[in-house]
């Protein structure tokens, strides 16, 4: 009798088992692509801001633009995060 449950409980986990595993790897590989595109994104914002003038950087600190830019960040890792963990924990 034994090896009939080992084989029912075999057969019930192996597919949720591979099924959760594929979410994760697909999961894992959006959040490292993007968040290599993201880092990317800011790397060339901040040599482009490291190449104004003086005069001009302060101007478009006074702004606000580089607020607006640390906003935006923001806001795009953490609309990945929650993607990521609607993945892994779906609330329906």
């Amino acid at each position: 009798m034994a090896l009939g449950w080992g084989s029912w409980l075999l057969a019930v986990s192996a597919p949720v088992a591979k099924r959760v595993l594929t979410s994760l790897g697909f999961g894992v590989v959006t959040y490292v692509g993007m968040d290599a595109a993201l880092s990317s994104a800011l790397t060339a914002a901040k040599s482009a801001w490291g190449g104004m003038g003086a005069d001009v950087a302060s101007m478009v600190a006074m702004a606000g633009v580089n607020t607006a830019a640390s906003i935006l960040a923001g806001a795009l890792t953490a609309r990945l995060a929650l993607e990521v963990a609607k993945r892994f924990m779906p609330l329906t």
